[in-house]
């Protein structure tokens, strides 16, 4: 299954700083940038039954390791910590597919995927709360925006639905009469 490209460094960016010329603390300091080495890894998604070609640093690979698996990573990785608009994607997909324990998740197979949700059961968060996950200030914006736009009603429904409401109360009152 082919998969996708993206960038996920686990907060290596590039160092910027000074070296000094031919090694001597008495000769003029040089402007030096390190940049980390990347690498094109495949990870294997349970929850999102995927193969993802991600770009990656050593540092990454040793937090995926120690956490014993990409989604686990994925899963337990703070924002800040994360430094990857890719990560927290990934992240909000998986809470969404956790919070609404999606059938079409090995659709065949229904042993194996409740197997999978039994797995990361201690990550499921509501799926009100999982749809805001990793939004940038802009997405976050917008989606509040779609949520509390209304449609503004034409006048004429609003006195129409007034006058209605009148003529039942006269209707009423006429009948207790």
């Amino acid at each position: 299954m082919p998969g996708h490209q993206c960038d996920l460094t686990a907060a290596s960016g590039w160092v910027r700083g000074f070296r000094y010329a031919r090694n001597d603390k008495l000769s003029t300091r040089l402007p030096k940038t390190w940049k980390p080495q990347l690498f094109k890894r495949q990870f294997y998604s349970e929850i999102l039954d995927a193969t993802l070609t991600i770009t990656v640093t050593m540092r990454t690979l040793d937090l995926i390791d120690a956490a014993f698996g990409f989604d686990f990573y994925i899963l337990k990785t703070p924002r800040a910590d994360m430094c990857s608009k890719l990560g927290m994607d990934l992240k909000r997909t998986m809470l969404l597919r956790l919070a609404r324990r999606d059938p079409a998740l090995h659709p065949h197979d229904p042993a194996r995927r409740e197997a999978i949700y039994d797995k990361y059961k201690e990550f499921v968060i509501p799926e009100e709360e999982a749809e805001w996950v990793g939004l940038s200030l802009e997405e976050a914006i917008e989606k509040q925006r779609l949520l509390e736009k209304k449609d503004p009603v034409p006048l004429f429904k609003v006195y129409a639905e007034e006058l209605v409401s009148q003529l039942r109360e006269q209707q009423q009152a006429g009948q207790k009469q």
